[in-house]
């Protein structure tokens, strides 16, 4: 099949690009900038730089429809939250069939943390209990509720601005920094302890043909993931059906999730994109899942697979010294980098080069102070979706 993976910058991005070439598909990127790391992967026979899904929406749907005519492509898979912008004009492309993904008030369901946690506690999965707050008050009212609460907004992703005053990144931000509106809720929640997982599933129409838990085995300043490695937790697969099940959803969707000492699971929250459990999936069989799918037999991904980013590592090292011997028994080790690999390692000069768009970032959203969050907001600003209407 010819298959158009969009917003390439993310690691997990460039995952799927090599896994369906590695599986012998066809495969060509598009991203809003030249040096995105995806885009220069081996695996790619042609790739595109488009608009902005965000700020250039109407320009980005037309650029993705032509490419989809003028190279014949068969699936479009999209990477990141430009899947709201392509979900919301599904109805004016032609070929909508050829897009992978669900309408956009399913997809706004599932992405809205409260109206997701909403969901979980109607079909009476496991949750913790959720407070939603529109303004300063109710924000402060809400984390009263609770001993040990976590709160973020209901539009986010990353890692970015976790409100919590319990475990490593308690205090880090403050309650008054917040600010909710009725346009942009915040969701405060009882303070799950637990161990963090992931899942990532292939879905057609309500089937999952493909099916993966992970955890971080090391994260970067106690968010975002570097290192992924499958694990055995059939539950999580059990409990997703239920909700694609119910919502009858159609692409790809991933789920965080805490399991407690005692073995339970709690449901964090859910994107309804691709994440990093791509790492961790045999590209053949994810490939079968996700172009010729058997949900009667979906593909489970083993326990045990691994790889990690090796830059992240080596930042990790800089931001704190007394992780220098985990973090060096990590690089030397046999573990695979996500972004350079035997036979493709442009994207790992790539990853470098792209740290000139957080310049666009600071440039575009008029960011004064450098904060260390300017990286990871970076990767998204141009490519996310915060509940707003869609032209």
């Amino acid at each position: 099949m010819r298959i158009l993976v969009t917003s390439a910058r993310l690691p997990h991005a460039l995952g799927l690009v090599r896994a369906l070439g590695e599986a012998g598909h066809e495969v060509y990127a598009t991203d809003t900038f030249r040096l995105s790391p995806g885009l220069h992967s081996s695996h790619v026979k042609e790739h595109f730089v488009t608009a902005s899904p965000t700020f250039e929406t109407r320009t980005f749907v037309g650029q993705i429809a032509d490419t989809v005519k003028n190279n014949s492509i068969d699936l479009v898979v999209p990477a990141f939250e430009e899947v709201f912008y392509l979900s919301r004009h599904l109805g004016d492309l032609p070929d909508p069939e050829k897009y992978f993904c669900s309408p956009l008030d399913t997809l706004r369901q599932l992405h809205d943390k409260a109206r997701f946690s909403e969901l979980v506690a109607h079909l009476d999965l496991p949750v913790g209990r959720t407070i939603t707050a529109t303004n300063d008050a109710e924000l402060h009212a809400a984390v009263d509720e609770f001993p040990e609460y976590f709160g973020r907004a209901v539009y986010s992703r990353g890692g970015v601005a976790l409100l919590t005053n319990t475990g490593p990144l308690a205090g880090a931000v403050r309650v008054e920094d917040c600010n909710p509106t009725p346009e942009n809720p915040w969701i405060v929640q009882e303070f799950v302890h637990g161990e963090d997982l992931c899942s990532f599933s292939v879905v057609h129409h309500g089937k999952i043909a493909g099916h993966c838990t992970y955890r971080h085995p090391l994260t970067i300043e106690h968010a975002g993931g570097i290192v992924f490695e499958s694990v055995d937790e059939p539950k999580t697969l059990e409990l997703s059906r239920r909700i694609v099940e119910h919502t009858g959803y159609h692409g790809n969707i991933s789920i965080d999730w805490l399991r407690g000492a005692d073995g339970s699971l709690h449901i964090v929250e859910c994107n309804p994109r691709p994440t990093a459990g791509i790492f961790t999936m045999e590209s053949e069989p994810f490939a079968r899942a996700l172009t010729d799918p058997n949900p009667d037999d979906p593909y489970i991904a083993s326990p045990g697979a691994q790889q990690q980013i090796d830059i992240a590592i080596i930042r990790d090292m800089f931001r704190d010294p007394a992780d220098i011997p985990q973090d060096l028994h990590l690089l030397l080790s046999d573990t695979k980098d996500v972004y350079s690999q035997k036979g493709d390692r442009w994207p790992g000069l790539y990853v470098l080069l792209s740290y000139s768009h957080v310049f666009a970032f600071r440039h575009r959203m008029k960011v004064g102070k450098h904060k260390h969050s300017d990286l990871m907001e970076a990767q998204f600003f141009d490519i996310s979706w915060d509940g707003g209407e869609i032209e």
